[in-house]
């Protein structure tokens, strides 16, 4: 059972030569470097990137308190952690949500589908 996404890791390097102007040498290592940080602590990681940018960004905008939440979900076998930014208005009442994805707890992956309105790993606004 492979631990790594190897087509990610490659897309990432190719990623970081062309944009970062970093030899291939370099640019493995760091994709390697940022997967392995990424795979132990990927949910807290996201946490980190989605509080950076409940308030960050201008498209997130419902309600005045932005909060990130986790909930963790099991069904035969299957173990998923979803994230969300839940929207409150001043008085505290709830106004909408944000869905940022889920992560794989058997494969340790982040996924973030169509239907979600925040890519977490990226940083960046999707949409509905």
């Amino acid at each position: 059972m492979r631990k790594y996404n190897l087509s990610k890791i490659m897309k990432r390097a190719w990623e970081l030569v062309k944009k970062a102007a970093m030899t291939m040498s370099a640019a493995l290592k760091k994709a390697w470097r940022e997967a392995k940080e990424m795979k132990e602590n990927i949910v807290e990681t996201l946490k980190a990137n989605l509080e950076a940018m409940a308030y960050g960004n201008c498209n997130i905008n419902l309600g005045i308190d932005r909060r990130v939440n986790t909930k963790e979900w099991e069904k035969d076998g299957n173990k998923r952690v979803y994230l969300t930014i839940a929207c409150y208005t001043a008085n505290g009442r709830y106004k909408g949500s944000y869905k940022c994805g889920y992560v794989d707890a058997v494969a340790n992956e982040y996924i973030c589908s169509r239907y979600d309105d925040v890519d977490a790993a990226n940083k960046e606004y999707i949409g509905r």
